[in-house]
């Protein structure tokens, strides 16, 4: 008989952190569950730490793979899971013992597709509790709206738990970081209803060497191409959202646009400029009438739209505090 529920958790170089990710799983009060651990090509000892847990503990199955990346770990997990829904946890992170009970009983007692709970981020020098909401039920519309604004839930996978029949034909974008930003709008489309309650579960390691990270660090213009993507699709079947994603595309833009007009080696990465600012380009009707724009903000898309270089210049000029 399958599990009811199938965890699914990438590894690669998180020696230090494993071994309390996965205890925290398998000391779970729900316990019809199969534990996957992806060995992405780790280059230390997980992938002997993750065949040790295995050999102890009959729901835990094991992949070893060469390196691809976290959405291709994860999609290898997807692609042998046999659960009735599926949860995602990072293997640096850690949860509360009664957490996939809790997002169980939201999906199975609410007749939800997808439940929601809420994080614990550890910064360096400061913790966040996210999330004291209610129990609240939100029919598809309501649910993308919800994750857009980003004051209940967002697009992160590892809050949640999604019933596997909506991933039969999605998967994680290989090569690209921000994966569940690019996912997880695409499984809410899929779904009929979502529930959310502000239990704070998950236990969210915010490390400086985070993939996320060091996309910042590298410049990746990947947020900018997801979100013109996702506008596409929000075109299409929530007309009514544009507007708040096209504001994530100006932001993601902007900073982007920001990092590299101020950048020592600015030629390195002029492609990227340039790519981001026809994007942004094309969005330039919409952004000029949102409201939450400033006047400075807005001088600045003028001279992006008027020629890259111009925004550069005066971008350089502006202080800090008026840049977006």
């Amino acid at each position: 008989m399958n599990p009811k529920i199938s965890i699914i958790v990438p590894v690669y170089k998180v020696e230090k952190y494993l071994h309390k990710c996965i205890n925290s799983i398998l000391a779970q009060t729900f316990t019809d569950f199969e534990l996957i651990l992806i060995d992405d090509g780790s280059p230390d000892n997980c992938g002997r730490i993750c065949d040790k847990y295995a050999r102890k503990d009959s729901r835990v199955s094991v992949i070893h793979k060469e390196n691809g990346g976290l959405a291709s770990a994860r999609n290898a997990g997807l692609d042998i899971a046999k659960g009735e829904y599926i949860g995602f946890v990072d293997s640096d992170d850690w949860i509360e013992s009664d957490m996939y009970e809790l997002l169980y009983d939201l999906c199975t007692e609410n007749d939800c597709d997808i439940s929601n709970i809420s994080s614990i981020i550890y910064f360096k020098d400061r913790i966040q509790k996210n999330g004291t909401h209610p129990l609240i039920v939100h029919q598809k519309s309501e649910a993308m709206k919800a994750m857009l604004v980003g004051d209940l839930y967002d697009e992160v996978v590892w809050t949640k738990l999604i019933k596997r029949t909506l991933l039969e034909d999605i998967r994680f974008s290989e090569g690209m970081v921000y994966e569940d930003t690019a996912f997880t709008y695409k499984v809410i489309h899929k779904s009929k209803k979502v529930c959310s309650i502000g239990a704070p579960k998950y236990h969210y390691i915010k490390r400086e060497e985070s993939i996320m990270d060091n996309a910042k660090k590298s410049i990746r213009i990947d947020a900018v191409l997801i979100y013109d993507e996702m506008f596409k699709f929000m075109e299409k079947y929530y007309p009514d959202l544009t507007s708040l994603v096209s504001l994530k595309l100006a932001n993601s833009a902007l900073v982007i646009m920001n990092a590299i007009s101020g950048h020592d080696e600015f030629n390195k990465y002029k492609n990227h400029f340039k790519t981001v600012t026809n994007i942004l380009n094309s969005y330039y009707s919409t952004l000029m009438r949102l409201k939450e724009y400033p006047r400075n903000v807005k001088i600045l898309l003028t001279a992006a739209k008027c020629h890259p270089i111009f925004y550069k210049l005066l971008v350089n000029q502006l202080p800090r505090r008026m840049q977006a």
